[in-house]
């Protein structure tokens, strides 16, 4: 079964990961917050994005070769907070893949996370009754990565 991404592959933006999760919010990074996030390792600090609305925070669940901060990038401890400014990648593959290694960052849009999932040979489950989610326009800022269109759907 496949969901489809019309309406939401936009309007959110990674803001967490705790494997096998993504979280997703409707607020800029610098606007979202949890417990603990500037906590350094994050990986015993942190909690999960805090949420004031419904819509605010969208879970996917994900699988697939690819990596946490925690597991050796660069050998140092990080806060959620230095990874949303961007100060690594949330996931990665341990090695190229097509001769590009792939960075998932804080802030790319649902749909180029899926993209991203897939292209490292993983899958993005999303939530039964997603179908049902209607969205009112926000003021989230667009990331600089706007994807360019792709099939727009996840696993269900």
């Amino acid at each position: 079964m496949t969901a489809n991404l019309d309406g939401v592959r936009h309007a959110y933006g990674l803001c967490f990961v705790r494997a096998p999760w993504a979280y997703f919010t409707r607020l800029t990074l610098d606007q979202q917050w949890g417990d603990g996030w500037e906590r350094v390792p994050y990986e015993q600090h942190a909690g999960t994005p805090y949420t004031d609305s419904p819509e605010q925070i969208l879970t996917v669940a994900f699988d697939g070769p690819l990596y946490p901060p925690d597991l050796g990038y660069d050998g140092k401890e990080h806060s959620v907070n230095e990874i949303n400014r961007g100060e690594m990648p949330w996931l990665r593959t341990q090695s190229s893949v097509g001769n590009s290694p792939i960075h998932i960052m804080a802030g790319i849009t649902l749909e180029s996370f899926v993209e991203q999932v897939e292209l490292a040979g993983g899958h993005v489950f999303a939530p039964l009754g997603w179908g049902a989610l209607r969205l009112e326009p926000s003021e989230r800022a667009t990331p600089p990565d706007t994807p360019a269109p792709a099939c727009g759907t996840v696993k269900a």
